[in-house]
């Protein structure tokens, strides 16, 4: 899982001829690639769930840009953007994905994919692709709005994909977790095509933006529900009831999880126990270290220990 690997214009050529991807490489510096010019390092893993059901996780840091043009047919195709981006080019319809997003769509000979990848970028990415009789197998129907549209993740299903990507198990635990990953990330984007994503909903989407932007940026603040209601120009209950149908979960339970992802980045770093406690917003590091271990199963200490023995 943590061998880093390059990715050489031949690498990129044979995924391509597998999955029916055309790749071509922009000219940079005046410089045109060669089949061994180095594109990526990092790595690259394929999961086979069952059959018609493919999972096809990379971790890259992009060192020359590429894009990709989709040839193939494919029933469901979902591209999970975990961190970086990309431009896509979705039959004329055109937007940037960035982290924390997610597409979804069918691809066949009348609906194409174009997405270009920059250069210099940490690219971290989950596509999971089904075909009609897997839907059928897994869901006892097929899902038959494919329509492409692009949604929010919550936190918790990023912190189940983050967490189920850097998991070390034997290959059919590992076949299982992202099995029901898969299960939880199709769930969400069928519940994502709701009335709130209309164009109608474009003011609360903004507002929810911010809110969310805010906590992302500043979790170690002193947030109320209600500070943060005046900021969004809403009643509490109306950002409860939008925040949560956005991003499935209430704006302090975001929060929450916010705070202890930062403060599990910050002891992973070398922080102390009581450092992270402080940082990540906790004015108690008796309350920290009971929502960390109730949230992760191991407390702070015990994972600062960890890391140490690791390195």
């Amino acid at each position: 899982m943590t061998i880093s690997t390059r990715y050489t214009v031949d690498h990129f050529l044979g995924y391509g001829r597998r999955y029916s991807i055309d790749y071509c490489f922009p000219i940079t510096s005046n410089a045109a690639c060669t089949p061994k010019t180095s594109i990526a390092q990092g790595r690259v893993e394929e999961v086979s769930l069952a059959a018609g059901v493919e999972l096809f996780i990379s971790d890259l840091d992009v060192l020359r840009p590429y894009q990709s043009f989709s040839k193939g047919n494919t029933d469901l195709l979902i591209v999970v953007m975990l961190e970086g981006c990309a431009h896509f080019d979705i039959d004329g319809q055109k937007r940037w994905i960035t982290a924390g997003e997610a597409c979804w769509l069918r691809l066949d000979t009348g609906l194409t994919l174009s997405a270009f990848h920059p250069a210099n970028q940490r690219l971290r990415t989950l596509c999971l692709s089904l075909d009609a009789p897997a839907m059928q197998a897994w869901y006892g129907s097929y899902i038959s709005s494919t329509s492409p549209h692009v949604w929010q993740l919550s936190p918790g299903l990023q912190l189940t994909i983050d967490e189920a990507c850097c998991a070390s198990s034997s290959a059919e635990s590992q076949r299982m977790r992202f099995q029901g990953l898969a299960l939880q990330i199709i769930a969400q984007g069928l519940d994502c095509r709701s009335p709130y994503t209309a164009d109608s909903g474009a003011l609360y989407r903004q507002r929810l933006a911010l809110i969310r932007r805010w906590l992302d940026e500043e979790p170690s603040f002193d947030h109320t529900l209600q500070r943060l209601a005046d900021r969004a120009a809403m009643s509490p209950s109306t950002l409860m009831r939008h925040f949560k149908m956005a991003y499935g979960l209430a704006p302090i339970d975001y929060l929450r999880k916010r705070r202890l992802s930062l403060a599990r980045e910050l002891l992973l770093s070398g922080h102390s126990v009581q450092q992270a406690a402080h940082l990540s917003g906790y004015r108690h590091a008796s309350n920290f270290i009971t929502a960390f271990k109730k949230n992760y199963g191991i407390s702070p200490g015990a994972l600062t220990e960890s890391s140490l023995k690791r390195s």
